[in-house]
């Protein structure tokens, strides 16, 4: 299953695969020469005292490996490529993916662990087209070329050394399984990390005010040790592995010169045979050590595969309907609509009809549900029951990206991106209106600012007071054209005159068609 995966991923890089395909073709045909070559050099070259064959056989095996090289530089540009290009691909659908997801995922884990993890596994998918994996298929055909040439230069030395391969592959089904279990820890414990950084993510200054520095760092190189732990457990049981393999293998390698002295002495096998085929002996037993490599890399990317298959599985928000809203929009119907989370009812059947031209203050103590409707209406949730109709059609219907195009909103929780107070007002794009087009009380604020409009905001609006976020956000919903005008508490961080200031400018403003007012304060 998981190499289905990763060959539909790697459908459109067909061409490039196969170029590199070519290339280690042609160095596998390279290395099934080389060994006659070599033994021609020693016996015919060396042993027979003939200069001019012995400065031959060394200008064909320096062409030989000079093509050689070249043919690898070539792989590997094609390699770098494909990598970067199959990278970039990947991890922009995902983003892509991300984005387009339906709200309700983020409640629980919130954006960052859920892109997160995306991002963490394609990070381990990428082990099956970078240079290690490219470079185990090459060292495969190369092998499995100079076997080839083995096989003919000597059968006789090559059934003594075959028996070593079944031996190699029984050792590793039997440690195959270990190396899987340690790899799911490892990712277990990245992912563990990646969960808490999140939490930690926009934390900071509660981190100072509570003085928590030392549980975070103690929190974090907690969560270090446990990686590092997990990580050197899995290389240590490899490298050990390593060392017995190879062990095994010197010995038994090193054995073959008693049958070799013997054909020798009954004039069966020549000197440069001998010395050649021992030279050239490990690379039988490359290609089993290449093709269990590569079996045990997508063994290990089997999780993060499943992982990103399910990543992509998560249902998206409608941005396949062709159903536009028509405008002027003149009814907004709230019918017998519910809201329950885990177990809490936070609205109960709720039957409203907001007809255009209407300003609508939606009043109430924290936690009665006002955001809630307003997340209802911006498709942020969706009702447990009920429905929710815009000109009569359910706004689920609707395309996501042209449905919210009719809102302007500002949200409780504000956030303003890095860059200038002009580019958080013109979002996506749009033209500032003219100053005298927006109101004086949130125009004079920016005005104070050191550079007016082109003040930095900072990392989250940092640089900037709770007020002026409040009046830069409102700024940036009237900047928008739209149908709907959605202030949620909106002056909870104004002074009394500018709150009085924005109250008389909602009474007078005509230029929505709706007004939803959100606030929990009596006299609104």
């Amino acid at each position: 299953m998981s190499f289905q995966i990763i060959s539909k991923l790697l459908r459109p890089y067909r061409s490039a695969i196969a170029a590199m395909a070519v290339f280690s073709l042609l160095v596998s045909l390279i290395q099934a020469a080389s060994p006659f070559v070599s033994s021609f050099l020693i016996d015919k070259g060396l042993i027979g005292e003939s200069f001019p064959i012995l400065t031959g056989a060394i200008l064909v095996l320096t062409v030989l490996n000079l093509f050689s090289h070249i043919l690898q530089y070539l792989q590997t540009k094609k390699e770098i490529q494909l990598t970067n290009d199959f990278s970039r691909h990947l991890k922009a659908a995902a983003l892509e993916h991300g984005l387009r997801l339906k709200p309700e995922y983020f409640l629980e884990h919130g954006f960052y662990k859920i892109i997160g993890d995306a991002l963490f596994d394609i990070e381990h998918i990428m082990n099956v087209v970078t240079s290690n994996c490219m470079m185990t298929v090459m060292i495969i055909l190369k092998a499995v070329g100079a076997a080839f040439g083995l096989f003919f230069l000597n059968w006789r030395l090559t059934l003594l050394i075959l028996p070593l391969i079944p031996i190699k592959c029984l050792w590793n089904q039997w440690t195959r399984a270990k190396a899987e279990t340690l790899g799911e820890k490892s990712r277990e414990a990245a992912k563990s990390y990646h969960t808490w950084f999140s939490d930690i993510l926009s934390g900071i200054f509660d981190i100072k005010l509570w003085n928590l520095n030392s549980k975070i760092i103690s929190e974090y190189t907690a969560h270090i040790d446990k990686i590092n732990d997990t990580s050197k457990t899995l290389l240590l049981f490899r490298a050990k592995n390593t060392r017995i393999i190879q062990m095994t293998e010197f010995i038994f390698v090193d054995l073959l010169y008693l049958p070799g002295a013997f054909w020798m002495e009954k004039g069966q096998v020549s000197l440069g045979t001998l010395v050649t085929f021992l030279s050239f002996s490990s690379y039988f037993l490359l290609p089993v050590d290449a093709l269990m490599d590569l079996r045990a890399l997508f063994m290990q990317t089997k999780p993060n595969i499943e992982g990103i298959k399910n990543f992509f599985s998560f249902e998206e928000e409608n941005y396949t309907s062709k159903l536009l809203p028509k405008e002027p929009v003149h009814t907004i119907e709230f019918r017998d609509v519910s809201v329950t989370i885990e177990g809490r009812e936070i609205l109960s059947h709720v039957n409203f009809t907001a007809r255009r031209g209407e300003k609508i203050a939606v009043v109430g103590d924290n936690g009665s549900g006002k955001t809630t409707l307003i997340h209802l209406l911006l498709r942020f949730i969706r009702p447990t029951s009920g429905e929710i109709f815009l000109d009569g059609i359910p706004i689920c219907d609707f395309h996501i990206e042209a449905y919210r195009r009719l809102f302007s909103t500002v949200s409780q929780n504000i956030h303003l991106f890095q860059g200038s107070v002009r580019e958080n007002i013109t979002v996506n794009h749009t033209k500032l209106l003219s100053i005298s087009d927006y109101p004086s009380f949130c125009t004079d604020a920016v005005q104070k600012l050191d550079k007016q409009f082109d003040t930095p905001a900072g990392f989250c609006g940092d640089k900037l007071s709770g007020g002026e976020k409040q009046k830069i956000a409102f700024l940036r919903a009237l900047n928008r054209t739209a149908q709907v005008l959605i202030l949620d508490e909106a002056t909870s961080n104004y002074d009394l005159k500018s709150e009085t200031k924005f109250y008389h400018f909602i009474q007078k403003n005509h230029a929505y068609g709706f007004y939803f007012i959100i606030s929990h304060r009596q006299e609104m």
